[in-house]
């Protein structure tokens, strides 16, 4: 279990979120027990992805269809 600071200025450093968002997608996450921090590239995704786990974070990605 992470704090709610941690994970929110995960969020900021790591995916360039501004405070307030990365505030809105922690509250999200810790409300519901899931939470969607973005769409991005393939690359973008894995590269963010891969960052957050090396800092403890639970993270899932999840293909979207382009239609």
């Amino acid at each position: 279990m992470n704090k709610r600071e941690f994970v929110a200025r995960c969020l900021t450093e790591v995916c360039n979120l501004s405070d307030g968002k990365a505030y809105q997608v922690m509250m999200q996450a810790h409300q519901n027990g899931i939470a969607v921090i973005g769409l991005y590239h393939l690359e973008m995704a894995e590269l963010y992805k891969d960052q957050l786990r090396e800092r403890g974070l639970a993270i899932d990605m999840i293909p979207v269809d382009d239609a």
